[in-house]
C-alpha cells in the first residue's frame, strides 16, 4: 500500500471505533484513544509511511509470503495445523480464504519474513513506552513524548495493513509479463484516497470534517469507488473486539491473517491462471474474485485489524496502569 492510503486506513480505524457500539467496559478505553488521536493526527500520513521511506525493511518486515508445500517442505504456525486458526468471524479475507482451493493444504513461508513478529515487537514497544512514561519522574530525559507513542502506533498500523495485502503473502512472483499487478492495485487505492479525500500535500496532513476525521471531495465518482463500498461494508459490520480463536496476541493474530491473506491472493489470482489471461484494467482474470470485492476485503479488514490491535494496546496500558495506582 501506499502513502496516503497508509495513512488513511489509520485514520478510519480510530474513526471507526468511535462509530461503534461497545460495551461500558471497553468504551473509556477506545476513548483513550481517540483522543489520543485528535491530539497527533496530523502526523499520520508522515508516521505511517516510516517503515517505507525510512526504516525500508519491505524484503523481511513487511511480507509473509507463503506457498503451496511441496513434499516435507512444510512451516506450520507454532507446530499447529493451518486449520486450527481463524479470524474474527467478521472479516471478509476469512471467508474468501475458508472458501479457496488451497484452504489446509501444507503451506511452507519464505525464509527470513517476520512480518507477525514485526508487529508483535511495535505492540509491546508502545505498551513498555506509554509504562516508561508514567513510572519516570517529571523532567526525567527518560521519559517517552507523546509524539514518541504516536509514531509507535502510526507504524504498527502500516505492518498490521500490510499483512492484509495479498501479494504481502503470496510468494508467487508480484509481475507479470510486462505488468506489475501487485503495483498497479495499490496504486488504483491511492489514486482514489487522493481524489476523494482532501490532503494538505504542503504540510503532509488531510483537511478534516466537523468529526476530526479526513474530508471526503465532493465528487460524483465517489458513489462507484472502492471506498465508498468499503465504507458501506463497515458500516453494516459488526465489531468484533478479539483476535480470532486460537490468537492470544498480535503475533498469533498476524500469522492468522498472513495466510488468509495469502488465501485471498489465490482466490483473486488463482494458482492455474494464465498471466495473458489478466485484465490489466479491472486487474482479475476471469477465473478469479473480482478486483473490486477483494478490495473492500483488504481495506475494510485492515481497517478493523488495526483499530483492534491499538484497542488491546491501549487497553492493556490501561489495565496496567489501574493496577500500579491500587498497590
Amino acid at each position: 500500500m501506499k502513502k496516503f492510503t497508509h495513512a488513511l486506513i489509520a485514520c478510519k480505524a480510530v474513526e471507526r471505533l468511535k462509530m461503534i457500539s461497545l460495551s461500558d467496559q471497553n468504551r473509556p478505553f477506545a476513548e483513550y484513544l481517540i483522543n489520543w488521536f485528535a491530539d497527533h493526527k496530523d502526523g499520520v500520513i508522515r508516521g505511517a509511511w516510516y517503515p517505507d521511506s525510512l526504516i525500508a525493511d519491505n524484503s523481511t518486515s513487511h511480507i509473509y509470503k507463503h506457498s503451496l508445500a511441496i513434499g516435507d517442505d512444510v512451516r506450520a504456525y507454532g507446530n499447529t495445523p493451518t486449520s486450527t486458526y481463524a479470524l474474527p468471524s467478521t472479516s471478509m479475507e476469512y471467508d474468501i480464504g475458508r472458501a479457496c482451493i488451497a484452504f489446509e493444504r501444507p503451506c511452507s513461508i519464505n525464509k527470513g519474513n517476520n512480518l507477525p513478529e514485526r508487529c508483535e515487537a511495535l505492540s509491546h514497544a508502545v505498551i513498555d513506552n506509554l509504562r516508561i512514561r508514567e513510572s519516570e519522574p517529571k523532567g526525567s530525559p527518560l521519559t517517552p513524548s507523546d509524539n514518541h507513542v504516536a509514531l509507535l502506533l502510526f507504524m504498527l498500523s502500516h505492518y498490521v495493513a500490510d499483512a492484509h495485502m495479498p501479494m504481502h503473502c503470496d510468494a508467487r512472483d508480484d509481475e507479470f509479463p510486462g505488468f506489475n499487478i501487485h503495483a498497479a492495485a495499490e496504486e488504483m487505492w491511492e489514486r482514489e484516497v487522493v481524489r476523494f479525500y482532501k490532503i494538505d500535500r504542503s504540510n503532509q496532513r488531510f483537511l478534516y470534517n466537523e468529526s476530526g476525521f479526513p474530508l471526503l471531495v465532493e465528487d460524483d465518482c465517489y458513489a462507484d469507488s472502492v471506498l465508498k463500498a468499503m465504507d458501506e461494508e463497515l458500516d453494516h459490520r459488526p465489531f468484533r473486539i478479539g483476535y480470532g480463536d486460537g490468537n492470544d496476541n498480535v503475533r498469533e493474530f498476524m500469522l492468522a491473517v498472513s495466510y488468509f491473506s495469502w488465501l485471498t491472493c489465490c482466490a483473486w489470482l488463482p494458482l492455474d491462471a494464465d498471466a495473458h489471461t489478466i485484465d490489466r484494467d479491472k486487474l482479475q482474470t476471469p477465473a478469479g474474485l473480482p478486483f473490486q470485492e477483494v478490495s473492500v476485503a483488504i481495506l475494510a479488514d485492515a481497517i478493523d485489524a488495526v483499530a483492534r490491535v491499538w484497542l488491546h494496546d491501549l487497553r492493556r496500558y490501561c489495565w496496567w496502569e489501574e493496577a500500579e495506582r491500587s498497590r
